[in-house]
């Protein structure tokens, strides 16, 4: 059903929750996370835990809800509990060091707005509010806006832009999160990322009072550094969520040199009987948002908008459904044999009796499900990029990315003492290879919609893997193992070729669907084998071939896929494609001694790739030619430069933005992308806090 947003500018209200009166400026659409209506509707149990809760940081399916901006009274703000004395931005502005401060201006959920009117010609006391509207009789509301108000939008928008809402409740207590970027300053060359962050805590249940004791912060970069922050109360206090004041609401602030990164944590509160609970902190992203953001996705809402989305199975219902499902099977065939064993004679003459008499029943019964099943395998037929093979794809792009955000999680905990700065030679040479690859490629689908990172794992395994969301792994192991910047190439190639490609939605869907099939031989095996050994044996063998015969093989044919086209982007990018061909054949005579033959693997033979990939060079050099690459020198191997680059004149892990200046070869135009390593957040020092024009040597950047 669509859903129509009202134009309440310029409205007057009541807040519902902290009683004060305002009125609205404008409205912004904002995408709300709430992880409770995602676990009451379609989570499993598995990821109802705390401790998961707690620690990941995936995406929520988002509602769309109207938040309004809005002035507060200033007669009101002594006597609420929420901290709407001042909006702070920074505004990029490097000529002064300056924090700016809008005092009075808060956010506020449609929910909470209560309409109210008024004949005064000044009904909110407010030092903008003057300069923001005036009082016209004639219109309703009776206030306008003054050129003042759309200026001063225009100006200030992209600081003031609300996008992302996080909410999760626990124990009845409700804590939603509104992050905000303000902005960035540059320190001895190195850009610091500032973000604001508002929470709101809500006792739902205010019969049973709770007092906020301590706050617990969990600081994750995407550059692996997890980081812990522990403090007592907020913002210097310890509020009591009670029937008198069940709500209590702060923002404090924080700096990274990142320019990305998520935040999450708890709130130890403290029951009038003395024990205590663990409440949720939402996780939120803390985006940097580009100075021109604005112009390309506006979020100001001026008119009617629908909305209408379709529901998908979680993705880890299957994990759990599987063996449940193969449980089932199993016990229901076992149970039609047994039943029918039992049967004397007459009666099994009677119930073949009855499968006659009712043939066309049961055929039309099963024929339904055939082509249920086939209608449903044909509506989920995809074309793939680039190859433009179809294919059978039943993950959806936000399945695809929780399970994707898990395993970015998992990879942090794994590695998180293990990521190399991004200013070491190794991370600086993955970096320029990639860059060069996906420069080159940009007139791929998919290749500019993905946000690029790099980060190198200090660990001596050959490994180098890119996740759906474009995280690009590599090893120090990996780099060692090839001989130079072209075999880099076609390792990254190959691995880009997989998320471009959407391979693991792919082979996540097809194995569902096997998995289904093996559960369905399983119910007939069941059925008809005499005993449990015997079916027991003969599902351990159909299910060993489905693996050698279906799932191992389609495994393989992705990746001889990911060869040719990670071939092509090597090509585009102008890179030696006959290092291909030489580093399998090396890989071959690595592992020559502890080969697994290519039967037993998901991956082809390493001797195998290379011969694939050594009938390919002819048309891989067609694309270089038709690039204006330059020629190939014959028959010269160049190694890995001593020196890549100068290392960068940064701290450990800090953050870089690299323009680069594409080239597409088959268009004659230049693109400005832009990729970035992420690296560690900061915390600044204490200072003095004050809703006003701050000094930024006095900014309160603590993680309060």
């Amino acid at each position: 059903m669509g859903m129509r947003i009202e134009n309440r500018n310029r409205e007057l209200f009541l807040h519902r929750v902290f009683g004060y009166r305002g009125v609205i400026i404008f409205p912004w659409l904002a995408r709300v996370f709430d992880r409770c209506d995602e676990r009451s509707s379609s989570l499993p149990p598995l990821a109802k835990s705390t401790k998961s809760s707690q620690s990941n940081i995936h995406e929520i399916r988002a509602k769309s809800v109207t938040y309004y901006q809005v002035l507060t009274d200033t007669r009101d703000m002594p006597h609420i509990r929420a901290q709407t004395e001042a909006v702070t931005f920074l505004g990029n502005q490097e000529r002064d060091r300056n924090l700016y401060a809008i005092p009075g201006l808060d956010y506020v959920a449609q929910e909470d707005i209560v309409p109210y009117t008024s004949t005064e010609r000044t009904p909110i006391e407010h030092e903008l509010f003057d300069k923001f509207l005036i009082y016209d009789s004639e219109t309703t509301p009776n206030f306008v806006p003054r050129e003042y108000l759309k200026s001063w939008q225009e100006r200030h928008h992209q600081w003031l832009e609300l996008s992302d809402v996080a909410k999760d409740v626990t124990h009845q207590i409700r804590v939603t999160v509104i992050p905000f970027y303000m902005g960035s300053r540059s320190a001895q060359g190195v850009a610091v990322h500032w973000w604001r962050y508002s929470i709101r805590v809500e006792n739902l249940n205010p019969d049973e009072p709770v007092t906020l004791r301590e706050r617990h912060w969990r600081i994750f970069s995407l550059s692996g550094t997890l980081e812990t922050v522990r403090g007592k109360g907020v913002v210097g206090q310890e509020p009591r969520l009670s029937k008198e004041y069940p709500a209590f609401q702060y923002s404090s602030h924080i700096s990274l040199s990142a320019s990305s990164g998520h935040m999450w944590g708890t709130f130890k509160m403290e029951k009038d009987d003395g024990t205590f609970i663990e409440v949720r902190i939402p996780p939120f992203n803390l985006e940097y948002l580009m100075n021109f953001s604005y112009l390309i996705r506006q979020k100001l809402v001026v008119r009617q908008f629908h909305t209408s989305s379709p529901r998908h199975i979680h993705p880890l219902i299957w994990i759990i459904l599987k063996p449940a499902l193969k449980g089932a099977a199993w016990l229901t065939g076992r149970s039609a044999r047994k039943w029918y064993r039992g049967l004397p004679e007459e009666k099994r003459s009677i119930f073949f009796q009855h499968l006659n008499r009712h043939k066309y029943k049961y055929v039309a019964i099963f024929g339904t499900i055939g082509s249920t099943f086939g209608y449903h395998y044909s509506t989920h037929i995809q074309i793939a990029p680039i190859t433009g093979r179809k294919r059978y794809m039943l993950m959806t792009e936000e399945q695809l990315k929780y399970l994707c955000d898990l395993q970015k999680e998992e990879l942090a905990k794994t590695y998180a003492n293990h990521m190399m700065p991004e200013n070491s030679k190794e991370t600086q040479l993955v970096a320029k290879v990639a860059k060069k690859i996906i420069s080159a490629n940009v007139d791929l689908p998919n290749v500019r919609s993905i946000k690029w990172t790099i980060r190198v794992l200090n660990i001596d395994d050959q490994k180098a893997f890119v996740l759906p969301s474009g995280d690009i792994y590599v090893t120090r192991g990996m780099l060692q193992t090839v001989a130079n910047e072209d075999q880099l190439a076609i390792v990254l190639g190959h691995e880009i070729s997989h998320t471009l490609l959407d391979h693991s939605g792919e082979n996540l869907s097809y194995l569902q669907l096997v998995d289904f099939l093996g559960i369905f031989a399983s119910l007939i095996i069941w059925s008809v084998f005499p005993s449990d050994w015997a079916s027991f044996f003969v599902t351990y063998l159909f299910e060993r071939f489905l693996t050698f015969a279906n799932r191992l093989p389609y495994s393989r044919t992705l990746e001889e896929e990911a060869d040719e086209v990670g071939l092509m982007l090597a090509a585009k990018a102008c890179y030696d494609i006959r290092e291909s061909v030489r580093f399998w054949q090396k890989i071959h005579e690595l592992e020559e001694k502890q080969a697994i033959p290519e039967f037993f693997s998901t991956h082809p033979a390493s001797n195998k790739r290379a011969e694939t990939l050594k009938r390919k060079i002819s048309w891989a050099l067609e694309i270089r030619h038709q690039c204006n690459c330059l020629p190939l020198i014959e028959n010269i191997t160049l190694g890995l430069p001593k020196i890549l680059e100068q290392p960068l004149d940064k701290k450990t892990g800090l953050v870089h933005h690299i323009p680069v200046t594409i080239l597409i070869c088959s268009r004659l135009k230049n693109i400005m992308i832009e990729m970035s390593s992420l690296t560690q957040f900061g915390e600044s020092q204490k200072g003095k806090k004050r809703a006003k024009l701050l000094k930024m040597n006095e900014f309160d950047g603590s993680i309060r």
